[in-house]
């Protein structure tokens, strides 16, 4: 991994900050038998911004779009800080691990012009360029990270479509092909366990995707058992205690955020809203989520933080 100097100093201070305090305010909210929801607002300039992760000490990372370009920011207790990586044309965070390390993928243009996209890591005091033993110059991604430094995410073929996923563990690069996924294999989460999870496609139809977990080097399915044959699933994050998150479409084509753990499915719905994407989980089953309603005026998008420990 190339260094890219330091990064913000109040980045680090929070990160370091969600580390080291305390965790019993985590639970708080839940209710019996559903999650509590409670909506997010986040403060300028990521008002217009969404959540990616959170970790186990409440610790939220998001990502928002200005007029130029796309910045990462984490929020905690409050107070957000916004980052992008060093002399990147766009920045997009995709997950934190409970002692602060966060990644993501950035965008920059290459000597031909075009635009090129590259793993990152932030990691003992500033930016990190992740380099693939085998695919040094590869476009890749960093969806997934853990306490111990395994990164996941995905290789990009030369022609810019999604190829294997991989795994870095200690230095060492692992690729994470679904059997018979020929549209390509995304691992999307990681946790201190080594357990593995994301979504795969049997086609290049982006439409039929199928949530998959990777654990001891075998492979098995996740899908809620109400979702709709050959259509869309999508597995986001598994937090530390084991529990799996994502979304899919059912048969009434609404989209239901899902828990599963331990062989059984809990559906997430949002109230007030059809569709609800989770997108983030943590091990006092805390999510983040988006959800979506359509109504005669347009679309109603919020973002809101749920409490479902009972649910789990």
């Amino acid at each position: 991994m190339r260094n890219h100097g330091k990064t913000f100093f109040l980045l680090m201070s929070v990160c370091f900050i969600a580390v080291t305090t305390s965790t019993a305010f985590a639970q708080a909210g839940a209710t019996t038998g559903k999650c509590a929801f409670q909506t997010l607002n986040f403060p300028p300039p990521a008002n217009h911004g969404g959540p990616v992760a959170l970790n186990d000490v409440g610790a939220i990372l998001g990502g928002f779009a200005d007029q130029n370009s796309g910045h990462g920011f984490l929020l905690y207790q409050g107070k957000l800080t916004t980052f992008m990586f060093p002399g990147s044309a766009n920045t997009r965070a995709s997950d934190i691990s409970r002692n602060g390390s966060i990644v993501g993928s950035y965008d920059v243009n290459n000597a031909a012009g075009f635009s090129e996209t590259h793993p990152f890591i932030v990691q003992a005091g500033g930016f990190h360029e992740i380099t693939l033993p085998g695919f040094p110059n590869a476009q890749a991604t960093a969806a997934g990270v853990n306490a111990n430094g395994d990164v996941v995410g995905v290789i990009f073929s030369q022609t810019a479509e999604p190829g294997p996923g991989y795994l870095l563990h200690n230095g060492k690069l692992t690729q994470l092909s679904f059997p018979g996924a020929t549209g390509g294999t995304q691992p999307a989460s990681i946790n201190d366990q080594g357990v593995v999870v994301g979504t795969y496609f049997i086609s290049s139809q982006v439409d039929r995707s199928f949530g998959f977990m990777w654990k001891a080097g075998v492979f098995s399915n996740i899908n809620p058992p109400d979702g709709i044959a050959f259509s869309r699933t999508q597995v986001t994050k598994i937090s530390n205690s084991g529990v799996v998150v994502g979304d899919y479409v059912s048969a009434d084509e609404r989209v239901h955020g899902f828990a599963f753990e331990n062989g059984t499915y809990t559906k997430i719905d949002v109230p007030g809203f059809q569709d609800a994407f989770i997108l983030g989980v943590n091990k006092f089953d805390n999510v983040v989520a988006q959800a979506q309603q359509q109504t005669q005026t347009g679309q109603k998008i919020a973002e809101v933080k749920g409490f479902c420990a009972a649910a789990f």
